[in-house]
């Protein structure tokens, strides 16, 4: 009976395991053939000024910042060059409680004659507050009819905004958002990760129902916002999906480039993880009414994605603890059990060593292995109630 229950358990969560993997991304893609990935065309400026400028919407590009000095200044350039009529943008520069001297750089840069343009606005807070305590009390003060938010530490492309003001004249769209890449190059397992994040979000939103954002870049209606939970950790996944519950779209536009300044060393990166992953488990339980039947495509992405996320490290346990069981009869379980432990030890030698494998499928799997034991660590880090609201930076030593 016992060797009964540790098949069912082995084989159910082996198949949730595979099924959210590799399972769903397949589905997407069947569900997604024939359908296009509508894309409108934008009005291209080119920096020229027409009075089709007039029909543009009102924008407020909003920033928090903490200790930002070393990406402040090209973050400015980076927005002075952006194709868009000044006097509908205006940037909003929160310096939540830095103490590097952002808030002076920034006064420096919009000195600059290439800069000197800007309609920037920079609000210094003595005391560091919390990102979502600076989003809800920035957007709320904005009168622009588009917020977009945005990271010190990314470059935008271009045409981004005029491509979110072209996404958002309709009137169905609530929320917009791009593709994320990185300055510097990034390891096999990061380049792995992330080409198949894109291809999840460019399927998700030919069915119009991309879950998540990423905080690097994002825009939407200034309407339809409303406060985030204070405690909220996932800002980027919370806020869209607010508006995506109100029966407009979230869509994601891979013309909208958001280029990452800033490379996390190893530990920095797992660290991020660690975070993200209790954001996971929090923004699973809050927002679990998006399983209901109701929601339809939302329904199905946000428990095909979001949903079995955070869970991962338990189906994994779960087939762990069944392998060990049945190899006591099986000797095919013995193998099973002896890759999954030889796995394991592999990746938590690295996570100590603060390196990665040498070997370019070594790396993709430590990538993949040691985002799931971040996710364990978030996990429990959220339900003892450790894991907090504040801005943290991790630090290395040289």
């Amino acid at each position: 009976m016992i060797e009964w229950l540790a098949l069912i358990i082995f084989f159910t969560a082996g198949m949730v395991i595979v099924y959210h993997h590799i399972g769903y991304p397949i589905a997407l893609k069947l569900m997604t053939q024939g359908l296009e990935n509508t894309r409108p065309n934008f009005y291209q400026r080119h920096h020229h000024i027409t009075p089709l400028d007039h029909m543009l919407p009102s924008i407020s590009l909003i920033m928090p910042a903490y200790n930002e000095a070393g990406t402040i200044q090209e973050k400015l350039r980076n927005l002075a060059a952006l194709d868009y009529p000044d006097y509908k943008l205006k940037v909003i520069l929160v310096c939540d409680g830095c103490t590097d001297g952002t808030a002076q750089l920034a006064r420096e840069t919009l000195a600059e004659p290439e800069c000197n343009h800007l309609n920037l606005s920079v609000v210094e807070k003595p005391e560091n507050g919390g990102k979502v305590a600076v989003l809800n009390e920035a957007i709320s003060l904005s009168r622009c009819s588009v917020v977009a938010l945005s990271d010190v530490s990314s470059l935008l492309s271009n045409d981004s905004l005029l491509i979110v003001a072209a996404h958002l004249s309709n009137e169905n769209t609530g929320v917009i958002c791009g593709s994320y890449h990185f300055l510097q190059s990034l390891s096999v397992g990061e380049q792995a990760y992330w080409q198949y994040q894109r291809s999840i979000k460019t399927r998700e939103s030919s069915l119009g129902a991309t879950l998540g954002v990423h905080g690097a870049f994002y825009a939407f209606r200034r309407e339809l916002f409303d406060l985030i939970p204070a405690d909220t950790i996932n800002d980027d996944f919370t806020l869209p999906v607010q508006i995506t519950m109100k029966g407009y779209q979230c869509l994601y536009d891979p013309r909208i480039i958001a280029i990452e300044l800033e490379q996390a060393c190893n530990e920095m990166d797992f660290q991020r993880r660690k975070r993200i992953a209790a954001g996971n488990i929090q923004q699973a339980i809050r927002h679990a009414g998006l399983l209901h039947p109701k929601f339809g495509k939302i329904a199905f992405n946000f428990f095909s994605g979001k949903f079995l996320r955070p869970f991962m490290p338990l189906f994994l346990f779960m087939v762990l603890a069944s392998s060990a069981l049945l190899s006591l009869s099986y000797p095919v379980f013995q193998i099973i059990l002896a890759i999954q432990m030889g796995i394991y030890s592999i990746t938590v030698f690295y996570i100590f060593r603060r390196s990665q494998p040498d070997h370019k499928k070594l790396r993709v799997l430590f990538y993949l292995v040691s985002g799931h034991l971040a996710m364990a660590i978030g996990l429990i880090s959220y339900l003892s109630g450790q894991t907090k609201g504040q801005w943290k930076r991790v630090t290395t030593e040289t």
